[in-house]
């Protein structure tokens, strides 16, 4: 006799909320799920766990960045802890369901012990997988076997439209001089300098260029390093360098004064940066992989410009034309497939599935 499948009732979020003002996905998409369903989201601790939770469904985005955090020997009572929490909620026979923001990222703090001792494990121990994109989950179930026989779904990255509507977005005709922006944190993967080198081979004065990140202390991009510090004289007007995390109006602001947003990485999962981009009205210039002909599949080829082979002059000029065609008629993406109430629902239907099957 077949056990009857639970309720949805509460979720452990890990986290829910604690890291809005760095990233406010988790943010907005727990607050859809409580828009559209009964089911009430809690913040994770261990101690939720550990002490008295019994949530029906706990819910877990970046596992390895709690384990990185942990300098030297610090690494190890994390991972314990998080071996213990796995524990608690087999006894509790609670499922464990990650979104798969990130997989075994080359040169993060700890990764040697990353690889040896908790990616085996943890792959093995959750009972559900959120992807974001069709190409992450490809990428992700031809690379570890394992994961073909988890429960899956993918359930896109949502907009920033929340942040972006009150302001009053900019459609005014373009300056003299149109802009390009790069904005997040820089690391080597993201090809920053790629951007730099393509910028200096167009005339000076004709089109500003913008890096609005902070460089990575651990991963510096040491190309766009060296490129900055050896700028000829007569394009340091062009380019500006601002080394620092900026906050969501700083950053919509920056995006608004740009034309073009360019984000030239080597292939990548998925990119909330591309999202917010788009959700304040710009297009993008970005790499031609999986993850962004994907996105331009979903939002459409005005929106999405891709790369051809190595990015250079000629590209960044014809992209920032078509930008500032874009920019004068005032148009806007389409972004319904990226609604957080649509997003909520699929989550919740997910859960349900991966409560179901535990029910068997």
């Amino acid at each position: 006799m077949r056990k009857k499948s639970k309720t949805l009732q509460q979720v452990f979020a890990w986290p829910k909320q604690k890291n809005r003002a760095r990233n406010p996905f988790q943010y907005f998409l727990y607050k859809a799920i409580a828009k559209v369903s009964t089911a009430r989201v809690t913040e994770f601790s261990p101690q939720n766990i550990l002490l008295a939770g019994n949530p029906d469904v706990i819910h877990i985005h970046w596992p390895d960045a709690f384990l990185a955090a942990g300098k030297g020997f610090r690494f190890w009572p994390r991972y314990f802890l998080l071996r213990i929490v796995f524990a608690m909620a087999s006894i509790k026979n609670v499922p464990i369901i990650w979104t798969a923001h990130n997989f075994r990222r080359d040169g993060q703090r700890n990764s040697e012990r990353l690889a040896r001792y908790f990616w085996p494990w943890f792959l093995k121990s959750i009972d559900g997988i959120i992807f974001m994109t069709e190409a992450s989950k490809n990428s992700a179930l031809a690379a570890e076997s394992q994961l073909q026989h988890k429960a899956y779904a993918v359930i896109p990255h949502g907009h920033y439209k929340e942040l972006t509507n009150p302001v009053k977005l900019s459609n005014t005709l373009s300056s003299e001089q149109p802009e390009i922006l790069f904005f997040g944190s820089i690391t080597p993967y993201k090809n920053a300098y790629k951007l730099l080198q393509a910028f200096l081979q167009l005339p000076a004065n004709k089109i500003k260029l913008s890096f609005k990140g902070k460089m990575s202390l651990t991963e510096p991009d040491k190309k766009l390093q060296q490129l900055l510090a050896n700028l000829p004289e007569d394009r340091h007007q062009d380019i500006q360098f601002d080394n620092r995390f900026l906050d969501d109006d700083e950053l919509i602001a920056a995006i608004q004064q740009t034309d073009l947003v360019v984000f030239p990485y080597s292939d990548v999962l998925n990119s909330g940066a591309a999202l917010f981009a788009l959700s304040v009205g710009r297009p993008i210039l970005a790499s031609d992989t999986p993850l962004f002909r994907e996105l331009q599949q979903q939002v459409g080829k005005d929106w999405i410009l891709l790369i051809n082979n190595e990015l250079d002059a000629s590209q960044l000029s014809l992209a920032v034309k078509h930008a500032q065609s874009l920019k004068n008629t005032g148009a806007t993406p389409d972004l319904a497939l990226f609604e957080w109430d649509l997003i909520a629902q699929q989550s919740i239907q997910f859960y349900q599935e991966v409560l179901a099957k535990r029910a068997k």
